[in-house]
């Protein structure tokens, strides 16, 4: 029985890869656990030549030995079949096409196999075999965090600019549109006192204003046409800037940051710069693929440049001359959770770390995956083991090896505090300073158009030669003090008579009733008014 136990045990040490779990269920109490048959390593003491890209963390040299994610696979395999690989890169860090960079390797068989995330063009799929997709690879846009979101300033954010359009054209066209509505119904209803009342073109543009300010009005409508035209006014004001105080609130409390750009096409749009790898798939892209025209358009231009430059002096490009960089999300959040721990370790402070943000958006999603020369055996054996790794979650599970589980650097950083700034309240600024500046301009009008009526009535007066001046104005001596009452209220023949009672002069006229009434003739005041002076 010993002989025998001893033989199963070598047997199951052979043909079981998990021989020491099998030997542990056997003991008492342990549990039951099957054979995981081992398969023969077919690829045992082969030798291949891989092809690679040094992008780092995807895949770079480490002091001669090869290291990152692309790797981390490659050894998979090498566990998996035994076979031993020696790396060779391109003389072209790029893609490339059939005469350079590291498809031309797998083309003209330089190589047996190319470990690279290379984006599947099916374009090449004369030149190379593709793998099993392994992942997507998402591209944005890259560019240096602005101070201020692109929302707008405080006063203007809460509505977009066809929103103030329509409110700017509706302050204007109402006033009017009031008072043409009151001018034809005073027209068509003459024989009405009330309805024929018209209101000034100037009262109906105030209560226009009046009702956006709250300021109420003491124009009064008459008919029900200019009632409903009111209500109308009032309640769509009301409305307005109940949204209005509403969203300017929460845009200075709880506002959502926004980039100038979310993509590609607004580079194109608003004429900015922007800078990608040579080589990369984007550039195959905008030479070969009429969607990204627009593109192509920028580089003719000068405004779109592929530099063969590494990651880091890429950031220092967009961090200093303010370019955009379009890369691969995966390089990007790299990249800047390095620049991030780099600032943490120099203790800058927290709300300088974020030196770049990234674009919610991608604008270019393709699948990546390696590649075999035409009619490579290795495709047979590597593509089943590559797509459990898929099934499993493993290459996304390597591809975030690294990282942090959260979000690097968001676009909105959930700043607890949010204190208004200077350019929060830059239109109130601009407001005050235009409505100063149009007073003056309107005060220094109507001085302006004061003096030149004066001058031009001044003009047509004629001053006589006897006029004598004794102040500012000219008048005649004579025409300085009122005549006297004995000249006003001389004796009027057939009215009535004067008569003296008390030591006051009166007149003394016979109503139709035939009393007799006393209307006062001089007043003793009159001498001193007369001669006072």
């Amino acid at each position: 029985m010993a002989a025998t136990a001893a033989m199963v045990g070598t047997l199951l040490m052979h043909i079981c890869t998990n021989y020491e779990a099998i030997m542990k269920g056997t003991e008492p109490g342990g549990e039951h656990i099957g054979c995981d048959l081992a398969t023969p390593k077919l690829l045992y003491k082969e030798t291949f030549t891989i092809g690679a890209l040094n992008e780092n963390p995807l895949s770079y040299m480490d002091n001669g030995v090869p290291s990152g994610i692309v790797f981390d696979f490659v050894n998979i395999l090498k566990d998996k079949y035994g076979f031993n690989y020696t790396v060779k890169m391109p003389k072209e860090n790029i893609m490339g096409d059939a005469d350079t960079g590291i498809v031309s390797m797998v083309h003209r068989r330089e190589v047996d196999m190319a470990a690279a995330f290379l984006p599947v063009f099916h374009e090449m799929d004369n030149l190379v075999n593709w793998s099993t997709s392994l992942d997507e690879s998402n591209w944005v846009v890259m560019m240096k965090r602005p101070l201020e979101s692109a929302t707008g300033s405080g006063l203007l954010a809460p509505f977009d600019s066809t929103v103030w359009v329509l409110i700017l054209v509706s302050l204007i066209a109402i006033g009017p549109t009031i008072y043409i509505i009151v001018f034809i119904r005073a027209k068509l209803c003459k024989d009405d006192e009330v309805l024929t009342t018209i209101v000034p073109l100037d009262n109906c543009i105030w209560f226009v204003y009046g009702a956006l300010m709250k300021q109420g009005s003491t124009i009064m409508p008459m008919a029900d046409s200019t009632r409903l035209l009111f209500a109308t006014w009032w309640i769509f004001i009301t409305i307005l800037t109940s949204f209005y105080t509403a969203n300017l609130t929460a845009f200075l409390t709880l506002s959502r940051f926004t980039l100038p750009i979310e993509g590609p096409r607004d580079i194109a749009k608003t004429k900015a710069g922007w800078i990608a790898h040579k080589g990369s798939a984007l550039e195959y892209l905008v030479q070969n693929d009429k969607d990204y025209e627009y593109l192509n358009r920028t580089v003719r231009d000068s405004r779109g440049r592929f530099l063969d430059m590494k990651d880091l002096e890429m950031f220092t490009l967009v961090k200093n001359k303010k370019l955009s960089l379009l890369r691969e999300r995966r390089s990007v959040e790299y990249w800047m959770f390095r620049d991030y721990m780099d600032k943490t370790e120099k203790n800058v402070p927290e709300n300088e770390r974020c030196t770049y943000v990234v674009t919610p958006k991608s604008f270019m999603v393709h699948g990546i995956a390696f590649a075999y020369p035409k009619d490579s055996k290795l495709a047979k054996l590597f593509d089943p083991l590559f797509q459990s790794l898929v099934e499993t979650g493993i290459v996304k599970h390597l591809l975030k090896q690294g990282m942090p589980p959260t979000e690097i650097c968001p676009l909105n950083l959930r700043s607890t505090e949010r204190q208004l700034r200077n350019g929060d309240l830059f239109t109130t600024y601009m407001v005050v300073v235009i409505g100063f500046i149009s007073a003056i301009v309107a005060f220094v009008g109507e001085v302006f158009y004061t003096t030149l009526k004066r001058c031009t009535i001044g003009s047509k007066i004629e001053i006589p030669a006897d006029t004598d001046w004794t102040g500012r104005l000219g008048y005649k001596k004579s025409d300085m003090f009122p005549p006297p009452y004995s000249v006003l209220m001389k004796e009027q023949y057939g009215l009535g008579k004067h008569q003296n009672i008390n030591g006051r002069d009166y007149l003394v006229i016979n109503s139709d009733s035939g009393d007799q009434q006393l209307i006062p003739v001089r007043a003793p005041s009159a001498f001193l008014f007369q001669y006072s002076a």
